[in-house]
């Protein structure tokens, strides 16, 4: 998708003109746009109103209310280029311009409108005959500074977008596709893609040699061998630091032994939207996206099924940090997968932060419902400092309680843990972040659980309702851009 910026709109037949309207202005349009008498009563004062004006020429104006000029935000203007962006495509344009003329702007706004504008228009059915095409291949902000520094941002939103929907696509294929093997083919494409990024997939052998038996564990009732990952972005000029993400990748959960109910299960296709999550960042990375530090991305990608070989409850296996572990609850797996990636990361790369993402607990949305993600961290401040990303990016975090009290309920009663609290705890999102607590080392960690998030999210106009929401993707670009 390519993103321009000029100082004014430039009405075609081929361009749909949406002009974002502040509440109470006075609005102004080109000669051959309709008398402001023929349209005036139908557009109206609620945030969000719209209404299409046609020209005798074929062009065509969108106008939609927007909050009054001080109360604007980007999430505002990433909603409203998300609005632009999906009528241009209905209209079957090829291109939209996004008028910001009557708007405050900089850039993180105009940064917010191209995301809005990139993201939206997606089509989720990717495997179906008639599977949407995209119309528009041009998106122009229009009405502010052509500077260097809004250039740079509007590259930034745009890069970001694209990164959100690749991640979104490897969310919505099917587990028949997407099996750990096939992850570790599209990382090492997104590797080949960028000379800053470099990668190494690790098999079942490498991963016996290096003692990971909490993973292999989850794996051996799967006749999909599992793939550890690791992705490196080296950035150009000195490094401010080494930051790993790391993401729980199961391909596909029944549960395990512990078997999963039938309803919905088609939906466990997702609990690899962690992952997703973290190859979408190099994929940003590996695009352009602005990045000063050394990143590290670690995937555990596994697939969880309940075959003659598999993992029974009340197993007790070993992970790569000699800690022992009974299994509770062979659902519970994304914790077992999560600890060796977490060891790996800890003892091989040793970074100066773990950031790590999962769909770990369906109690995140007993607690938070679909509107934000839960954060578990042994540090405030970068705890804080990740859910700022977040609401900058419009994506919703919310920190939980962390203390030795909880992590003590994990300790188990034949091994030095258990992968779930015992009957009657509750907290279950807390348990799990409490128990990956144990594989991080010394490390600063902040722990990302977006079982609440990552489908079944509301629909907003850059993001439609079903299939994956590329949750992570634009926090963890926002946060390597900070």
């Amino acid at each position: 998708m390519r993103t321009v910026l000029t100082p004014a709109a430039a009405p075609g037949r081929s361009e749909l003109v949406a002009l974002l309207v502040p509440a109470k202005a006075r609005i102004s349009l080109p000669d051959a746009a309709p008398a402001a008498a023929t349209w005036k009563s139908d557009f109206g004062d609620k945030v969000g109103d719209q209404v299409l004006l046609r020209g005798s020429g074929g062009q065509r104006w969108l106008l939609i209310r927007m909050a009054a000029k001080g109360a604007i935000d980007a999430e505002a203007l990433r909603r409203a280029a998300g609005i632009a962006r999906k009528q241009a495509e209905s209209m079957q344009r090829g291109g939209v311009t996004v008028d910001l003329s009557m708007l405050r702007m900089d850039s993180a706004r105009v940064q917010a409108a191209a995301e809005g504008a990139g993201m939206a228009g997606y089509d989720h059915a990717l495997m179906k005959k008639d599977r949407a095409k995209t119309m528009v291949k041009r998106v122009t902000l229009a009405g502010v500074e052509v500077s260097a520094e809004l250039r740079r941002a509007a590259k930034q939103g745009s890069i970001a977008a694209e990164a959100n929907l690749y991640a979104r696509e490897l969310q919505n294929l099917p587990a028949n596709i997407l099996t750990p093997k096939e992850f570790a083919v599209r990382a090492r494409k997104v590797a080949r893609g960028s000379e800053r990024v470099s990668v190494k997939v690790l098999g079942r052998r490498q991963l016996q040699e290096l003692g990971a038996g909490s993973l292999l564990g989850v794996a051996q009732g799967s006749a999909n061998e599992p793939q550890l990952v690791h992705l490196v972005y080296k950035p150009k000029g000195k490094s401010k630091g080494r930051i790993a993400l790391v993401g729980k990748g199961l391909t596909f959960d029944t549960g395990g032994i512990s078997l999963k109910p039938s309803a919905k299960m088609e939906d466990m296709k997702f609990d690899m939207s962690g992952a997703a999550a973290v190859l979408g960042a190099f994929e940003g990375l590996a695009r352009g996206a602005r990045c000063a530090y050394e990143v590290h991305g670690v995937l555990g990608c596994v697939e969880n099924m309940p075959g003659g070989n598999a993992q029974r409850p009340g197993d007790i296996v070993t992970a790569m940090n000699g800690t022992t572990i009974e299994v509770h609850n062979t659902d519970a797996e994304g914790r077992l997968v999560l600890a060796d990636c977490l060891c790996y990361t800890d003892t091989k790369i040793k970074p100066d932060r773990i950031y790590d993402i999962a769909t770990l607990t369906g109690a995140a949305i007993h607690a938070l419902g679909h509107l934000h993600s839960a954060v578990v961290s042994n540090n405030d401040k970068l705890a804080k400092e990740l859910m700022a990303c977040g609401a900058r990016a419009g994506e919703a975090y919310w920190q939980l309680p962390y203390n030795e009290d909880y992590r003590d309920l994990t300790r188990g009663q034949y091994a030095d843990l258990q992968n779930i609290y015992n009957p009657g705890q509750g907290a279950g999102t807390i348990a799990g972040g409490c128990f990956l607590s144990f594989f991080i080392g010394k490390r600063d960690w902040v722990h990302l659980d977006i079982a609440a998030t990552a489908w079944g999210h509301p629909s907003r106009s850059y993001l439609a309702a079903g299939g994956g929401s590329g949750i992570g993707t634009r926090t963890f670009l926002e946060l390597l851009r900070s």
